[in-house]
Order: structure tokens, then sequence, then C-alpha cells
């Protein structure tokens, strides 16, 4: 609970509660649960201040010092921010849902599992800053700056990333499906396994934010780019059975398809998908250049591919299968495709993959 004399200080207005500050330099304010709501703190002085839980629900905290403070749950729900510092601030687990954070600076700040739903960001600071797990829903990073951040899990359904500073962020399993990514300044660390489909359908994952929002337009937007899948495409469609243990079949396949300058869409065979996962997996297919198909682990493959593509695939078929696990000389589908291997371990895979595994499927057919 928040120490009454604090309290009393803070609700006395920011000049009168600086004064205090100022004269009391070793007091750290203990402001915890404290019910601020609507409260004018602007250009308060609360450094390293204690308020975990407290409510700040649209309180006037523009131009506010936070550095280093703790707001472990705190609710600033529509609150307004513009401007302040929250340099190394910990708001895990904060609530910031339509919160104004314009020019707001939050370097190296812990914003682990909080939720900006729809909150503005233009302008802000977040280089180094912790938002792992965080709700970031629709929220606008607008010529923010990105470079160093930490945004693995992250839900960034719908948000705006334009001009946003991107230099060295990991954007590891991040949703994004409906993002905004234009004009993006420098190149992420990672950006690996995003989802580009909605929560409730079959997931597709790609390792590149601005191909995330070309796959978004391409399966859901109402004015799609041209369907144009053939050697001028830089998609891959990469299908599987890729769960935790077989995630590095995926992550090989997508370095070597990056090293050719090309982008993969990997659609992951662990979850059941419903009829429209299969029609936009399809859609996929039809923009791409390639199909590689992994065989080991997945129940009737013929069935399934033929369930995705009940009209055939006009693209190469590449089959690729684990030793000992799958008889690709049996499978129907071995007709299909133009290049079929099997490899036993990672080091075979990526020998398999560098080798004549995608030139195979790049040969023009004979006369």
């Amino acid at each position: 609970m928040a120490d009454p004399t604090h309290l009393r200080i803070l609700l006395e207005g920011a000049e009168v509660w600086n004064e205090w500050r100022s004269a009391n330099p070793s007091v750290r304010p203990d402001l915890s649960e404290a019910r601020l709501v609507n409260a004018d703190l602007s250009r308060a002085v609360l450094d390293g201040a204690n308020l975990k839980r407290a409510d700040l629900s649209k309180a006037q905290l523009s131009h506010a010092t936070l550095q280093g403070a703790d707001l472990e749950s705190a609710t600033l729900i529509l609150a307004d921010l513009l401007g302040a510092v929250l340099n190394e601030a910990n708001l895990s687990g904060a609530s910031f849902f339509g919160a104004f954070l314009f020019g707001t600076r939050l370097k190296s700040a812990n914003l682990s599992g909080a939720n900006l739903l729809g909150a503005t960001l233009m302008g802000a600071d977040l280089t180094s800053a912790d938002l792992t797990g965080c709700h970031l829903m629709a929220a606008n990073f607008h010529e923010a700056n990105l470079s160093g951040a930490r945004l693995a899990g992250a839900d960034l359904t719908a948000a705006s990333l334009v001009g946003t500073r991107v230099e060295g962020a990991e954007f590891d399993g991040c949703r994004v499906h409906g993002i905004s990514t234009w004009n993006l300044e420098g190149s992420p660390l990672r950006e690996t396994g995003l989802i580009v489909t909605t929560g409730t359908e079959f997931p597709l994952l790609v390792d590149d934010l601005e191909v995330a929002q070309y796959l978004g337009l391409l399966l859901y937007g109402k004015t799609a780019p041209p369907i144009g899948g053939g050697r001028d495409s830089r998609l891959v469609l990469a299908m599987g059975r890729f769960r935790s243990e077989r995630r590095w079949v995926a992550e090989e396949l997508s370095h070597e398809v990056a090293r050719r300058g090309w982008a993969q869409v990997t659609a992951d065979l662990d979850r059941p998908t419903r009829r429209d996962g299969a029609q936009r997996i399809a859609r996929v297919a039809r923009a791409s250049r390639l199909l590689v198909f992994d065989l080991t682990g997945v129940r009737s493959p013929e069935r399934l591919f033929d369930e995705f593509f009940p009209d055939g695939i006009k693209i190469p078929l590449l089959l690729l299968a684990e030793r000992g696990q799958v008889s690709l000389a049996s499978s129907p589908l071995w007709e299909r495709a133009v290049h079929s291997v099997e490899y036993a371990g990672a080091d075979e895979l990526v020998s398999i993959l560098r080798g004549d595994f995608f030139p195979v499927a790049e040969s023009p057919p004979a006369d």
C-alpha cells in the first residue's frame, strides 16, 4: 500500500512534490496501489518510485520522469505520457490500453507481458526495451525506435510500423496478421516464425516482416497483389510437421531459401487445418516458385496433398524425408516430384540443400 504521506504530497501537485523530492533525495517514494485516476502529474519527478499496481488511468503524465520506476502491473489506461521519461522502468504486466506515448523515452524498459492495445507510440524511443509477450494489437509505432528491442512472442496484429527503426530488433514468433510495415530503417537481428494468419486459423509462418505484409494482402486483401508464381516469385512454400523437436528442419530450409534471395512461407502441419486454411495454403502455392514437402511424421501425406491442392499444382514439388522414417519411393507423391531426397540429421540436410536440391527444380524442363 502507498505511504499516506507520500501520496498526500504528490496530490498537492508536481511543484510541491518536486520540491519535496529535492529535499529528500534518499527517500524512495512508495506509491504502490495508489489510486491516481485523472491525476495531473505533468513534469512530476517520479524516478525510482514504487508504483506497483497503481491506478493511473487517464492520468496526465506528460514530460514526467519515471526513470527506473517500478510500475509492475500498474494501470495506465488512456494515460497521457507525452515526452515522459521511463528509461529502465519496470512496466511488466502494465496496462497501457489506448495510452498516448508520443515521444516517450523507454530505453531498456521492461514491458514484458504489458498490454499496449491501441497505444500511440509515435516517435517513442524503445531502444533495447523488453517487449516479449507484449500485447501490441493496433499499436502505432510510426517513426519509433525499436533498435535492439526484444519482441519475442509479441502480438503485433494490425500494428503500424511506418518509418520505424528496427536495427537489431528481435521479432521471434510474433503474431503479425494485418501488420503495416513501410520504410523500415535498419535490419532486425531476427524475424523468424512470424504468424501471418489469425489466431483461429491454420498458422502460416514467414521470416520477414515485409513478406508478412505482402502475404496479408495476398490472403486477406480485397485488392490483393497479383498472384504470379513461377521463377519470378520470391516465395517458397514449405510444408511439414515442424513441431518443437523438428523445428530445426524448417529453420535449415529457411536459411538456405534466404541465402538464395527468396522468402519461405512455412505451413506447420502439426496443427489441424480447416477448409479455409487449406484454401489459403493453395493460394500461397499459386504465388510461389517452389513447394517443399517434408513427409516425415505426416499421416496420409497423399490425402493431405490432394486436400490442399485438389486441382494439382503448377510449381515444382520437392520432397524430403528423414531416413528410416518414410520410404519416398513408395509414396505416390514421388512420381509428382521433380526431386526427392532423404536425410539423416542436420549436417546431411544442410549438405543436400546446398547441393543440387534447389537447382534441380530451377532447371528448365527437358524438351
